[in-house]
């Protein structure tokens, strides 16, 4: 019987500047990789961004949901 290994979150301290933020559910606003990552990927400002999380929280689907209804 062949062991296949799960797959596990990618450690995003490990990878440089590869796509931080990326497979990550939420987003830390401490973190300047990953401000850059989520403005470039949503299209927003980050200011935008900022003001999102405010009102959404860090969650990316609440912030994707918040920006839509504020476009």
């Amino acid at each position: 019987m062949k062991i296949i290994p799960t797959a596990r979150k990618p450690d995003l301290t490990d990878q440089g500047d590869i796509a931080a933020g990326q497979g990550d559910d939420s987003i830390d606003l401490q973190e300047p990789r990953t401000v850059r990552y989520w403005t470039e990927t949503l299209g927003v400002s980050e200011e935008q961004l900022h003001t999102a999380v405010e009102h959404a929280g860090a969650s990316v689907e609440e912030v994707r949901k918040y920006l839509g209804s504020h476009s």
